[in-house]
């Protein structure tokens, strides 16, 4: 089964974007597997809901693996894929060695998935961009981890950059700086609290499964 991967920077909202795209596409009944970096497997039914309060928000609170089996229609039949969500990444260098752990879990996946949604803050790229003035970059919301994933992405037939939180004002142009940095047809813009940008997002996925 090929592994829909939603990774990024801590709090750029993949969680709230993996249960928000998953209910988009007709999920209702949550059975999320767990795979942590000791090599264990966990089932948990949790619904869509509980899991939204109890994973997405501020702080670092995935940790491990935590996959939903979406099925697509295609042709005559379905195709089926893990949408996966991920431990956020830093690029500072955690004391934890459990979090530690779980961002190495992370890159792996990276390497092994079919499908990579790199998820962005692009209304802290934009805050950051106007903090920077004319001249400057958005440091802290965009920088090097992100330049990695995205140069690794690019080469990569299924990965595309989300572009988050389109729902705030400062979002337009952190997009604006993403579409330039990255090739635009590769850039998406979504709301993962308000729902938008799925269609789009749906159509990728769908490609690819």
């Amino acid at each position: 089964m090929k592994r829909s991967l939603v990774m990024g920077r801590s709090n750029a909202g993949k969680t709230l974007f993996c249960i928000q795209f998953a209910r988009y596409l007709g999920v209702r009944d949550a059975e999320w597997l767990v795979e942590r970096t000791d090599g264990t497997l966990e089932r948990q039914r949790i619904s869509l809901d509980t899991a939204r309060q109890l994973w997405s928000g501020d702080g670092q609170r995935t940790r491990g693996l935590h996959s939903l089996m979406i099925e697509l229609p295609r042709g005559k039949g379905v195709r089926s894929l893990w949408l996966t969500d991920t431990t956020g990444l830093r690029e500072d260098i955690d004391e934890s060695p459990d979090l530690r752990a779980d961002m190495a879990q992370t890159l792996r996946a990276m390497l092994e998935s079919q499908v990579i949604l790199h998820v962005v803050d692009a209304s802290a790229v934009g805050r950051a961009l106007a903090e920077a003035g004319r001249d400057g970059s958005p440091t802290g919301a965009w920088g090097d981890l992100d330049e990695q994933l995205a140069a690794f992405g690019m080469a990569h037939a299924g990965y595309v950059l989300l572009a988050n939180k389109m729902d705030l004002p400062e979002a337009r142009a952190g997009l604006a700086y993403l579409r330039k940095r990255l090739d635009k047809r590769r850039v998406l813009p979504v709301s993962a609290r308000c729902g938008t940008g799925f269609r789009e997002v749906k159509q990728h996925v769908w490609r690819m499964a």
